[in-house]
């Protein structure tokens, strides 16, 4: 995915900014100069609004700045470290220090969320945020980028799936949905559930004892569904999960199934706002 979006120019080590207004400034001028937007007034403006509905400081150290606008010629991201850090304005998560900062044209709207969802879960590895806090080049960078690709082979012909995700630990929802954007699954419908074991263990009085070898789980779970354009997205799916600890092929943890869809009708796709 990276080596497709990143361009070089926009890898800023050490810009002289002081705070998030001139970081923002600063960095809609260096796009602007290097050709990825039409207009930066209403860029910044839009990144701006975006701030104001939420800091996007959302991990510590880490911000994610971003915006879709119409003003932007094409899907691009600008990364930018300080090493000493800048005020954000979010106390709670200290002085930013890496920012991955987005815009996105009217066209790619679903690589910008992809996009969105792989920065988040990779700037949460500690090992990386280390390795590129240190970088001191922009080659550097797209090197350390590289090394934590993870892409999926695109299947060459038509293979309209249907996922069924049965998850068991709903408190993993949010991991879940984060990597199934990142893998380019965006269509889902999340329903809350509870499976056939836990009603026997919590609600049926023949099988109450059961309720004992269920304690500590929550007696709810979710079922996911969701059409893939290609079945290898699971597979990449799986593999994002189980490098964030959630491993379905542990016992209890949920599985997937997926069944060959013959016909669509309508469209399955939601646009979604950010």
């Amino acid at each position: 995915m990276w080596k497709k979006i990143i361009d070089k120019d926009l890898i800023v080590i050490e810009p002289k900014v002081k705070n998030k207004k001139e970081l923002f400034e600063g960095m809609v001028n260096h796009v602007y100069e290097h050709d990825h937007l039409r207009n930066k007034k209403q860029f910044l403006k839009a990144l701006f609004d975006r701030e104001d509905v939420s800091n996007t400081e959302l991990i510590p150290e880490i911000a994610l700045p971003h915006a879709r606008s119409e003003s932007v010629v094409d899907l691009f991201v600008s990364i930018i470290i300080i090493k000493d850090g800048i005020d954000y304005e979010n106390p709670q998560m200290g002085d930013a220090k890496i920012i991955f900062f987005f815009g996105c044209d009217e066209i790619h709207h679903k690589e910008y969320l992809r996009l969105l969802a792989k920065s988040n879960r990779i700037l949460k590895n500690e090992e990386f945020r280390d390795k590129l806090i240190k970088c001191k080049k922009p080659g550097e960078v797209i090197d350390l980028l590289d090394e934590y690709d993870d892409e999926y082979e695109k299947e060459e012909e038509d293979s309209n799936q249907l996922m069924i995700f049965t998850l068991n630990d709903p408190s993993s929802i949010t991991e879940v949905m984060n990597a199934m954007v990142e893998v380019g699954i965006t269509n889902a419908s999340v329903v809350e559930a509870s499976s056939m074991a836990r009603k026997l263990a919590y609600e049926l009085p023949i099988f109450a004892g059961l309720s004992y070898m269920a304690r500590g789980k929550s007696q709810q779970s979710n079922l996911i569904l969701a059409h893939l354009e290609n079945k290898n997205v699971v597979k990449n799916l799986v593999n994002i999960l189980k490098d964030q600890g959630i491993d379905l092929n542990k016992k209890g943890v949920g599985f997937i199934q997926t069944i060959k869809v013959e016909n669509i009708y309508g469209d399955f796709e939601e646009d979604i706002e950010l």
